[in-house]
């Protein structure tokens, strides 16, 4: 028997080759596309200093981006109905699962705008997220779609499914959990160091989350809602410090 959070329920399961397969695309296959991603916005960088071939678009990029979370959502979606996992149950937007995501959205908020202040000058310029932002009125219309997909992928996969199937394997919620947040740190691999350990983080209140209100939903509405904020933030901060907060790739 598996103890731990009343959500996901956890049960043991018959490890088959779906199962394998998504738990080998959650930590091997994502990561490793994190890596060539980094590699690939750096080339652009460069080829956009040396004047030589033109760097891949913005547009592009989110719309790959993109097309990763629908791929990841239905993967998880299939091993969950495969393995009959109880992951879409509603509790109600109830006052007290409000409250959660307020204090959850809050948290994050707060330590977000923390973890900015605590980089350098030359660590904001050379932020990840940078070379993403949206500039026009359409990509910023893509980003908050990919922000809702994120959402609702990423909760699916790594608060509900790998969570289920590694305390399968691991006979232990706690061990689920922080195996899954260190997954979910590891495909924001492109952001640096710090980011990752801030995205494990942040992989823990997903997750008390999830626990506490006993439904993946408002972790996947604060996820999305916390996408487009920290966005916004990060566009406007950029502009303060008198920065172009869009450089290496294309518009």
């Amino acid at each position: 028997m598996i103890t731990g959070a009343p959500f996901p329920p956890l049960t043991p399961l018959t490890v088959d080759v779906q199962s394998i397969l998504f738990v080998f695309l959650v930590l091997v296959v994502l990561p490793v596309g994190a890596v060539r991603s980094r590699s690939t916005i750096a080339k652009g960088a460069r080829q956009r200093t040396g004047g030589r071939s033109r760097p891949p678009r913005r547009s592009d990029v989110l719309t790959r981006a993109l097309i990763v979370q629908l791929l990841l959502f239905t993967m998880s979606f299939v091993v969950a109905r495969h393995e009959r996992m109880d992951l879409w149950s509603w509790t109600g937007l109830r006052p007290v699962n409000v409250g959660i995501a307020i204090g959850a959205l809050t948290l994050l908020l707060v330590l977000g705008a923390l973890s900015w202040q605590l980089r350098t000058p030359e660590e904001r310029r050379t932020l990840w997220m940078r070379h993403l932002l949206p500039r026009t009125s359409t990509q910023w219309a893509l980003w908050l779609v990919l922000s809702l997909a994120a959402g609702v992928a990423e909760e699916t996969a790594y608060r509900g499914v790998l969570v289920v199937l590694l305390a399968s394997v691991t006979a232990s919620f706690v061990t689920a959990v922080l195996l899954s947040a260190a997954a979910f740190a590891l495909v924001h691999y492109p952001q640096g160091a710090k980011s990752m350990g801030w995205v494990f983080a942040i992989g823990l209140v997903m997750q008390a989350v999830v626990a506490g209100t006993g439904m993946l939903y408002v972790a996947m509405g604060v996820h999305a809602v916390y996408d487009v904020t920290a966005a916004i933030r990060a566009a406007g901060k950029f502009r303060e410090d008198g920065e172009d907060p869009s450089i290496a790739i294309s518009p």
